[in-house]
């Protein structure tokens, strides 16, 4: 049971590192409007406020994933703004939704574990 939880602990700590930083780049470019996030915004046709609410939201859900005591708020709100991504690259067809499906499922996979550790 000891191994169990210290490879646990230690994919916890990865996914948090891989997920908040990824999730901090994506929010900067969305928020500067680099990194063809205007277009795509464009093409989806919700308009640029959606670019910048969702820049926030993974923005802070990143900075919020470092500190152990939010890590589940913070990869919860990846996990929503994500999977919005996800839907809507799916029915507007405008991009692969591969992409954000494997970082959304990434990201519920870490709302589970910090659920799981603060259980214990």
């Amino acid at each position: 049971m000891q191994t169990i939880s210290k490879v646990r602990a230690i994919f916890t700590w990865f996914l948090r590192g891989v997920i908040g930083l990824l999730f901090l780049v994506v929010g900067i470019e969305k928020l500067t409007g680099t990194m063809g996030t205007i277009p795509f915004f464009d093409a989806i046709r919700w308009g640029q406020w959606l670019r910048y609410a969702s820049g926030a939201v993974d923005t802070v859900g990143a900075l919020l994933v470092f500190i152990p005591r939010f890590t589940s708020l913070g990869a919860f709100m990846i996990t929503c703004s994500v999977g919005l991504g996800t839907f809507l690259c799916y029915t507007k067809a405008v991009f692969n939704p591969a992409f954000p499906l494997v970082m959304t499922l990434l990201a519920a996979t870490l709302v589970w574990l910090g659920w799981r550790s603060r259980a214990a």
